[in-house]
């Protein structure tokens, strides 16, 4: 499938709404991973940012849930019950995707210190 020239929504958006409509049709089942980065954008012909861009979308609407494996189709019944019920945040998804943050912040905060250490004339501007 590839996303229509001639649709006045943007690619992300035509994207989004396939993996929707697959996800809500049980054609993509609850668990089940929806695809990489990579193989969605070969699949829509678009780029892996614009596929991201997508992805986003569905995680924001709660029919996606994102591990560092892959991106995972979530019960649109459940994620449905739970907007009703007033419950339209995921305590556990939350804070799953909290520690995911936290979990690259120390990773990056480690990349600066490294490249900071490893900067020419670094020891003397500290003294």
């Amino acid at each position: 499938m590839t996303i229509a020239e001639d649709d006045p929504r943007q690619p992300y958006e035509q994207a989004a709404e396939t993996l929707r409509r697959e996800i809500r049709d049980g054609v993509i089942k609850p668990g089940n991973k929806v695809g990489s980065v990579r193989e969605l954008a070969s699949r829509f012909n678009i780029s892996p940012t614009t596929v991201q861009k997508a992805l986003g979308v569905l995680r924001d609407e709660g029919l996606l849930t994102t591990t560092g494996r892959g991106n995972y189709a979530r019960d649109p019944k459940q994620v449905a019950e739970a907007r009703k019920a007033g419950n339209g945040a995921d305590l556990s998804e939350v804070l799953r995707q909290l520690e995911h943050v936290t979990s690259q912040l120390s990773e990056l905060r480690g990349r600066v210190e490294r490249l900071e250490a490893s900067r020419p004339g670094r020891a003397a501007e500290d003294k």
